[in-house]
């Protein structure tokens, strides 16, 4: 009764009074509703940032192969080594560069012989369907490759049967970037088979440049250092800027355990193109040759020696017919001090000088050799030689 106090009127006025009161505390609770339950919509939005990253990933994972070994005559293949499908897992990844060739890691097809290479297409990247995705297996042969920046050229072997399936896959060749411009802070995007998981991408900044990796006979210079996790399986992948050009090739991981701990490394796609146009060329890389197997830096820093210790000559090599000694009986051999006058250091300066020559150039190498029999003492010389040509890796022909 004293919700009416003060009203004055019939029952049936009091009655309307309550309905009308009534009905805008409904219209009141619809309208809180509205506002605070978002739509399925509202919902499943997703930022600016992720529409460009699912849309770099829909846009070159269908150029993104898996590489893997076929089985070798006699041989079968444990359960384990294969999915469900019966194809193998992946023991590395590589990208289309154009329509016959696919470029990867050295590591990742080193002992694999031409009639066991497989190229593993999938369109995975294409469909957010729960089946298991479409995938075609096509034959692949090693073209060629460069030991020294770990890179290789595979090419499918059935041109026909090659484009039919890029073709199915919607797969594409990768434009390329310009790693030169790269700031550490920029966004890039790690594509790969990470432990045999196809088509994964993960996300990362650029942590450093000028990089330089030691995995081989000579440094790599230049890689790109990246926060985006790279694990077994990643190597031989495109690493993409955002607009999802390729600026680079993941290859390693800086860790203690083996798998990734913060520190990935990519060769530069300025340092690939030039390999890879070679190899694509006349089958290998071609560089300047001065005749010298230099000690690991490690030796010289144990020593104190300040430069490159020759380890050894090349018979009739250009360092040798020059009059540079290598260690002997025991003895050090001759010091690497500066290479037209420019300094030498370690091996990374000694690769770096003689990178900027030409085959028939002539230079002059400084050295410091010990003195026999005169403890701690050492003479200054410096030989003229002429750098010839060495050809790069080539692939034997299995077929």
């Amino acid at each position: 009764a004293d919700l009416f106090d003060g009203e004055r009127g019939d029952l049936s006025a009091t009655g309307g009074l309550l309905s009308r009161r009534l009905g805008l505390l409904r219209g009141f609770s619809a309208a809180a509703a509205s506002v605070s339950a978002p739509t399925p919509a509202l919902a499943m939005s997703r930022s600016a940032e992720e529409r460009q990253a699912a849309s770099i990933f829909r846009d070159a994972t269908p150029a993104v192969f898996s590489l893997a070994r076929g089985l070798r005559p006699g041989e079968r293949r444990p359960r384990q080594s294969a999915d469900e499908s019966g194809v193998p897992v992946p023991v590395g990844s590589g990208f289309l560069w154009d329509t016959r060739h696919v470029v990867t890691n050295y590591h990742v097809v080193k002992g694999i012989s031409n009639n066991e290479l497989m190229l593993i297409l999938s369109d995975s990247g294409a469909s957010s369907d729960a089946e298991a995705p479409q995938r075609d297996v096509v034959r692949g042969e090693l073209l060629g490759a460069d030991p020294a920046t770990d890179i290789a050229v595979v090419r499918l072997v059935d041109v026909e049967v090659g484009k039919d399936s890029l073709k199915r896959m919607r797969a594409k060749p990768l434009p390329h970037g310009d790693s030169t411009l790269l700031e550490v802070g920029q966004t890039v995007f790690a594509i790969g088979n990470p432990f045999g998981l196809e088509h994964s991408m993960s996300k990362g900044i650029v942590s450093g440049i000028a990089r330089t990796l030691d995995i081989g006979e000579r440094p790599i210079r230049g890689c790109i250092q990246t926060d985006a996790s790279i694990n077994p399986g990643n190597s031989g992948g495109p690493l993409l800027d955002s607009q999802g050009n390729v600026v680079g090739v993941n290859t390693a991981i800086l860790s203690g355990t083996g798998t990734f701990s913060g520190v990935g490394l990519a060769i530069p796609i300025s340092t690939v193109t030039r390999t890879v146009e070679a190899i694509i060329k006349q089958g290998f890389v071609r560089r300047v040759f001065l005749g010298i197997t230099a000690a690991p830096d490690e030796v010289s820093e144990a020593l104190q020696v300040p430069g490159v210790i020759v380890m050894a000559v090349v018979p009739g090599g250009p360092a040798e017919l020059a009059g540079v000694k290598a260690m002997r009986k025991g003895s050090l051999g001759d010091v690497v001090t500066a290479i037209d006058g420019e300094t030498v250091r370690a091996g990374k300066d000694f690769f770096r000088l003689l990178d900027k020559k030409a085959p028939g150039d002539v230079v002059e190498v400084r050295v410091q050799r010990a003195l026999r029999g005169v403890d701690e003492g050492v003479e200054e010389l410096t030989f003229k030689a002429e750098l010839t040509a060495k050809d790069g890796f080539k692939p034997v022909d299995t077929r």
